[in-house]
């Protein structure tokens, strides 16, 4: 009794220290959210690149765009890192098993075959999983700072906001995965129905989130400028997606669009974070 007694005092103690808090270490809450999703987008970057040169792309673009990615994710988890000295248990846990799964993954991305495709989509899902426990335990913790107490409902929502907007960085980097994907299993004669599936099941996911944001109660003009220009991106695939959802369009184009998406989101993210 005497010890669960006790184990109930830390654990009280410890939510209080938090809740003192007014930041994630130097950076604010929402930044720390930004920072943490944007590992979510470069899990899917860096295997939809290794997939692409299977596929047959090549070129110092390409080369410094996958390398850069890496460099950028190990960075993003030094920053992380740095700011948790007073953060929660579940905080530096999700840390720790995010940048376990990092070291495998960056192991198997070593191997450049067609043999390791499975290896690469497993440990990439595992690493999007990490990365997505981490965002959301940084958005736990975040309810207890003194933002919240004095400004509860705009900063939930401005916190969540930047969080699913974030999200749509990695989803639109995970339908060109699952694209290039498809189209390498069928030319290698693999059994490719599932991810194909998944690449109407990702937009799908995409269309709904964008739906939320079009009417959030937190949008500027210059953020609905944006998202304007989202949905535009949104149209060419509309346009064509009887193609599209058959693996028929040019692996160069959904990549551009892919890419245009991502950028446009990450500047919705960053006008959010800046609120």
């Amino acid at each position: 009794m005497k010890k669960i007694m006790s184990l109930g005092l830390i654990l009280l103690c410890s939510a209080l220290s938090f809740a003192q808090s007014n930041t994630y270490g130097n950076i604010s809450y929402g930044k720390a959210t930004n920072i943490s999703g944007k590992q979510r987008m470069l899990s899917q970057r860096i295997a939809k690149l290794y997939m692409l040169k299977l596929a047959g792309s090549h070129g110092t673009e390409l080369t410094n765009e996958f390398n850069s990615s890496i460099q950028l994710f190990e960075r993003n988890l030094s920053i992380l890192e740095a700011n948790s000295k007073d953060s929660s248990i579940k905080i530096k846990s999700s840390l720790r098993k995010e940048k376990n799964q990092w070291e495998k993954f960056k192991q198997s991305l070593r191997e450049h075959s067609l043999e390791n495709v499975n290896a690469i989509m497993t440990q990439s899902n595992e690493l999007l999983k990490k990365c997505h426990q981490l965002v959301l335990a940084i958005e736990e913790e975040s309810k207890y700072s003194k933002e919240f107490a004095n400004e509860s409902s705009s900063e939930q929502l401005k916190v969540e906001t930047v969080n699913i907007s974030g999200k749509q960085r990695m989803l639109s980097q995970r339908l060109c995965l699952y694209y290039t994907a498809c189209r390498l299993y069928r030319k290698e004669k693999l059994d490719a129905k599932e991810l194909c599936n998944q690449v109407e099941d990702i937009y799908a996911e995409m269309n709904k989130s964008l739906n939320w944001l079009l009417i959030n109660d937190l949008n500027t003009f210059d953020i609905e400028e944006k998202i304007g220009k989202i949905l535009g991106l949104f149209q060419l695939i509309e346009n064509n997606k009887k193609d599209f959802i058959n693996n028929n369009l040019p692996l160069v184009q959904i990549m551009n669009l892919t890419n245009k998406i991502t950028s446009t989101y990450n500047e919705v993210t960053g006008k959010y974070t800046s609120l």
